[in-house]
């Protein structure tokens, strides 16, 4: 069922002024209670619709309707895409992704786009400002919200730069759901935690890509730029890889997790990667380095996504560093 779009209003403070003549609260509580978020009507997106990048974002970075009117000073909210997916609620770890803008300037101050990730955390731990705690309660996965959010529900450990004093206007995306609670005692959970995985490294450098001449083939092309000796990449493994992408229109590149100094780890097969990537890195080998000619309808599509334009070829450099 689709849900109600919601606009939190205060409408106890607008009962309780309804007596007598009107005055400055009169006003104000007027004001609150016709506040709104403008949006259209919110299309539905279901969980596998919900198709990431290689750093786990989706699609293009949206950008918030700011109301053209002063802001509420309650936590307001409205769903500009609805989810079908399970909902969110305190002691779920969740994953969004997000874009924050001063309410008063217009300006952007923090996006999940401009640092290369989604944000994973735990509803209700106090690991976010207040009003994230409250706007992303009951979010179902596959929901797009925007909220406007006032000063002293913006203040705590994250998102990063959110201007001081400032009511502050998020969209926000429910990508995931974990299912963590706190442990039972006695459980295995409870007891000391095991040792972090050793992140696999490399003495390779970011590889420089090379445009083709010619027009962009129909398939996918493989080719291997250097031979690996270790076990072969299949379906159902756990692999960590360093990869750069470029377009094949331009050369332009759209992301590298060379950049980022950190490796990216998948399970091959499980469909959280474009095709391209599920089909040429199968059979790569431990220590391989690989060259990935992927056309769109095997990447992004007609949609496209973050910075990568509608219709576009990619060309993947991508390093295979481990297995499980």
């Amino acid at each position: 069922m689709r849900k109600v779009l919601l606009t939190i209003l205060v409408f106890a403070v607008l009962v309780s002024g309804c007596g007598g003549g009107s005055s400055s609260t009169d006003a104000s509580t007027d004001s609150a209670a016709t506040f709104r978020i403008p949006h259209g009507i919110s299309p539905i997106r279901e969980e596998k619709d919900l198709r990431a990048n290689a750093s786990g974002l989706v699609g293009t970075e949206p950008k918030p309707a700011i109301p053209d009117s002063p802001p509420p000073d309650f936590i307001a909210v409205a769903d500009l895409v609805e989810g079908i997916g399970e909902m969110a609620s305190p002691g779920k770890e969740v994953t969004v992704q997000y874009v924050g803008y001063d309410y008063e300037t217009g300006k952007k101050f923090a996006s999940s786009w401009d640092e290369g990730k989604p944000y994973t955390f735990k509803l209700g731990a106090g690991e976010v400002i207040p009003g994230w705690e409250e706007a992303i309660n009951g979010m179902e996965v596959g929901d797009r919200r925007e909220m406007v959010i006032p000063p002293d529900e913006a203040e705590g450990p994250y998102p990063p730069g959110i201007p001081q004093g400032k009511t502050v206007v998020f969209v926000v995306e429910l990508l995931g759901l974990g299912k963590k609670r706190p442990p039972q005692k006695g459980s295995e959970a409870s007891k000391p935690p095991k040792p972090q995985k050793k992140v696999p490294t490399t003495n390779k450098t970011k590889p420089k890509v090379e445009v083709p001449k010619g027009p962009p083939p129909k398939k996918l092309v493989i080719k291997d730029l250097e031979a690996g000796k270790g076990p072969a990449a299949k379906a159902g493994d756990e692999v960590t890889v360093h990869y750069v992408g470029v377009l094949y229109k331009n050369g332009k590149q759209f992301d590298a997790s060379w950049d980022r100094g950190e490796p990216f780890t998948f399970e091959l097969g499980s469909g959280g990667v474009i095709a391209g990537w599920e089909k040429g890195i199968e059979g790569m080998k431990v220590g391989g380095r690989r060259e990935l000619i992927i056309p769109p309808e095997l990447a992004y599509g007609s949609e496209g996504g973050g910075t990568i334009p509608p219709n576009s070829t990619l060309i993947f450099v991508v390093d295979l560093l481990a297995i499980e």
